[in-house]
């Protein structure tokens, strides 16, 4: 069957959980793509529990790359801004247009705040959650001691600010402050609830104080204060937003037919206007069913989106989605009390929380998946039951390549160094250059986010020698598929390097491309030397070591394929692997006396590495290391790369007790790695200085003593 791109554009309600359907039954020839800003989704229906405290951040979200990886879809974290429907590409904020032969939309509705004086500047919005939920929690640590009076403004009094200021309300009084809500809206609170349910809800704002202002018409917002149009004004601490809930504005410059901004469908959720595209949930406008904008029809439609994406596919007949005319409504009130109703029934209390949670916690617990061994990285065999990783942690170790290489002649008279440096160093025509190759086996879905992090690993040997990169060969090796498939794969691996090598001043100008069994990049460079190169050789006695990156790389990477790490710390690994080290090579390289990038044989390697080449000691200061978040909680439980081993026997003179909780990251490989410098003792706060005020990270981690190579650790 002939193989067809399906995006996914948003991670909402349908969509997750049309992902969790691909995983279980999987659809021949369809591959997938998930573009969504953020690597989990919070579950709205459990939030305001979570601003009272009857859950944890951990408990209201799904891991988005946890599931796409369960459905062997690619994930790319992007914003739409535009869609070219004749060509059939998306057109992101960030990176390339990403192509597709079908398109499906779940991207819910925008809240951005109404424009008027001071709102951009003083106002909270609700969305995007995870922005809003880091606010409040900053917000709550800068308040004041306990017993103090806390003014806060919500804006918007529908179903979700009513419960967002009972919610907030309780926060305050658990915490000891005396709380002052005010709760206002343009029209009537909580106008489009059932009468019953309405009456309840206004009941539990009155008993909790929370102060209702209907018909409220703001004039503008200052730090502290709410203007009225009426001249009224109130104090207030902090000003939330949860009104202004409307159609994306991209959506109005595409062809797609809307009603009123939203994607207009038929009933079979496939677009009025071309037929590739499907649209669910609040985004969506299904022709001939005027629906409230809630996710419960977005949940009961997942599994007839599922079946009539398979269907086109096939070109078979599509189904229609009918959606309920009643359904049960659920609103947190309280401390584990919720009002529940449907139609003119309601009832609250403890009981109904005990049902909402219990549905709220059964629709997440849909997906708490694991990823099947080797599903997306081949049936390769290898002696240890933990899979081969990818990037650096597929490396060949250093022992082997000490004995393989150190047989090589190194007798070139245009070559001034040694095999094993970080690039090689020619002399041609007088003038100094340097020659380094690099590639990488698959580690993750996205072939234009591994481009762009196999261009920035290869740069490294290049910027560790205080060089410019001037010319590239690209050496690839993509999956076999259809003609369509293999130029879209190829299309975005070299956009994403070429657009990478051209910030850095060089360019592609030639390589080779062949199919084999899964994705291999890499690059070949060629530099120049301004001066004389920076090599591994030359760090003097009190000079210390900076380093650029955290570690951990490795071990997130050995801990996804096991399906233990987060979304969010491999989203946050994946960003530290794209930063350019450009500039910070350029800084550091004015006063570095060695210097080398961390790659495949991590920290305790390369720093041996100058150790070795320098006659030196190392004192390591292992509690200023920077390691990327949750790597040391995966290294507690066990988790190592398959290179863990080798690179422990490579770096044997290690002074260290394996049992810091640190230890283990000494020797994890590193894709994409920080540089790791010595750096005169006098030099060394201005360098730090100079990388911290352009934005870069940089960590003094050690000193360099007179004695044999050995690293010391306290």
């Amino acid at each position: 069957m002939p193989e067809k791109r399906l995006v996914l554009l948003g991670g909402g309600h349908s969509h997750i959980l049309l992902l969790k359907k691909l995983g279980m039954r999987p659809v021949e020839g369809l591959i997938t793509s998930l573009v969504t800003p953020d690597a989990t989704m919070i579950y709205t229906g459990m939030l305001p529990g979570a601003i009272m405290g009857n859950y944890d951040q951990e408990d209201i979200q799904v891991d988005l790359i946890k599931l796409a990886n369960y459905a062997n879809s690619r994930v790319t974290f992007d914003l739409a801004t535009g869609l070219n429907l004749e060509e059939k590409y998306l057109i992101l904020e960030k990176r390339n247009p990403l192509s597709f032969d079908m398109l499906s939309i779940d991207i819910g509705i925008n809240y951005s705040l109404l424009k008027l004086k001071g709102f951009e500047e003083f106002v909270l919005p609700i969305k995007p959650f995870r922005e809003f939920i880091f606010s409040w929690e900053r917000f709550l640590s800068n308040l004041g001691s306990a017993g103090q009076e806390t003014a806060i403004t919500l804006i918007g009094a529908g179903a979700a600010g009513c419960e967002l200021a009972l919610a907030i309300n309780l926060k305050l009084k658990t915490l000891g402050h005396i709380p002052r809500i005010t709760l206002l809206d343009r029209d009537t609170v909580a106008a489009h609830l059932p009468s019953k349910a309405r009456k309840k809800l206004i009941s539990y704002l009155n008993d909790n104080n929370v102060v209702l202002k209907e018909n409220a018409h703001i004039s503008s917002v200052s730090e502290k204060v709410v203007y009225f149009t009426n001249g009224e004004e109130i104090i207030s601490d902090l000003t939330i937003s949860t009104a202004g809930g409307h159609p994306h504005e991209w959506l109005s410059n595409t062809e797609l037919k809307l009603e009123k901004g939203f994607v207009e469908t038929s009933p079979k959720l496939q677009s009025i206007s071309h037929d590739f595209v499907f649209a669910s949930g609040d985004c969506a406008a299904i022709k001939g069913y005027p629906l409230q904008k809630a996710g419960v029809f977005a949940v009961r439609a997942s599994s007839i989106l599922y079946k009539n994406l398979e269907r086109y596919l096939n070109s078979r007949v599509l189904l229609n989605y009918t959606p309920q005319k009643k359904f049960l409504q659920a609103l947190t009130v309280g401390y584990k009390n919720a009002l529940i109703f449907r139609g003119a029934r309601s009832v609250s209390g403890y009981i109904p929380w005990l049902y909402k949670n219990f549905v709220d916690r059964s629709f997440l617990k849909k997906f708490s998946v694991s990823i099947p061994m080797n599903s997306r990285f081949g049936d390769i065999a290898v002696e240890e039951t933990q899979p081969l990783c990818g990037a650096c942690g597929a490396k060949v170790g250093g022992k082997v390549l000490e004995k393989v290489l150190g047989k090589l002649p190194s007798n070139i008279p245009e070559m001034t160094n040694r095999i094993g440096d970080d690039a090689a160093v020619l002399n041609l025509t007088g003038s100094l250059k340097v020659l380094t190759t690099d590639h990488l086996r698959k580690f993750c879905n996205d072939p234009w986010k591994m481009a762009k992090i196999t261009a920035i690993h290869s740069l490294g040997d290049i910027w560790a020698m205080g060089a410019d990169p001037v010319a590239v060969l690209s050496h690839i090796t993509i999956p076999e598929g259809s003609p369509e498939v293999e130029e879209n794969y190829l299309t975005e691996i070299m956009d994403a390097a070429r657009g990478t090598f051209l910030a850095e001043g060089a360019q592609i100008v030639g390589g080779h491309t062949n199919k084999g069994v899964e994705l291999v990049i890499g690059f070949t460079i060629l530099g120049n030397v301004n001066d004389k190169p920076i090599t591994t050789e030359g760090a003097l006695p009190a000079d210390k070591v900076v380093l650029t990156k955290p570690i951990g790389v490795g071990t997130i990477l050995a801990g996804e394929m096991q399906g233990l790490s987060k979304g969010t710390w491999i989203k946050n690994a994946h960003d530290w692997m794209m930063q350019s080290q450009g500039k910070i090579a350029r800084i550091i390289g004015q006063k570095a006396t060695a210097m080398t990038d961390i790659t495949g044989f991590g920290l305790a390697g390369h720093l041996m590495k100058i150790c070795q080449e320098s006659d030196l000691a190392v004192q390591l200061y292992l509690d200023e290391l920077p390691i990327l978040e949750g790597a040391m909680e995966l290294a507690s439980r066990g988790v190592r790369s398959t290179l863990f081993e080798e690179n422990l026997n490579y770096t044997p003179l290690v002074k260290c007790s394996p049992g810091h909780i640190k230890w283990p990251l000494l020797f994890d490989p590193q894709t994409a790695g920080g540089l790791l410098a010595s750096i005169p003792e006098k030099d060394v706060n201005i360098v730090i200085s100079k990388l911290k005020e352009h934005g870069f990270c940089g960590s003094v981690v050690g000193e360099f003593l007179a004695g044999r190579p050995e690293i010391k650790v306290n």
